[in-house]
């Protein structure tokens, strides 16, 4: 029952993460997306195509930064040093024009890169940025 009620809550996620993901010719978009409790900052630096991950609260919880690259796929780096440790900057190799969306979420490493995530940390927003 646990893993069907873990299944139903990705689903519509992963579904939200891949609508409008396009490929496009644009300029160089960052943005910035938060849990829905403010908790965790992901946050997409176009130029040089770095994702910056900060953990804003002290509740004991981790932030994680998610991002989803068209046509390559999903990836998920955790900030779990805690709030007062700074911000943990992923450097990325990102083909330019590329479209990401990215997205905040809280969790509790569990030794996986997806186990501990708390996908229902974020349901309100993700924010969509071109590399």
């Amino acid at each position: 029952m646990r893993k069907f009620a873990r299944v139903a809550a990705v689903l519509p996620i992963v579904a939200a993460l891949s609508i409008g993901m396009t490929s496009t010719a644009g300029a160089e978009t960052d943005c910035t997306d938060y849990s829905d409790n403010g908790g965790a900052k992901a946050t997409f630096r176009a130029y040089g195509e770095h994702l910056l991950i900060d953990d804003i609260f002290a509740d004991g919880h981790s932030a994680i930064g998610g991002i989803e690259i068209y046509g390559d796929g999903h990836y998920f780096y955790w900030n779990r040093n805690g709030a007062d440790s700074g911000v943990r900057d992923v450097n990325l190799d990102i083909k330019e024009g590329t479209s990401v969306v990215i997205n905040a979420f809280l969790g509790d490493w569990d030794g996986t890169v997806t186990g501990g995530i708390d996908f229902g940390s974020n349901v309100v927003s993700n924010c969509h940025g071109v590399a």
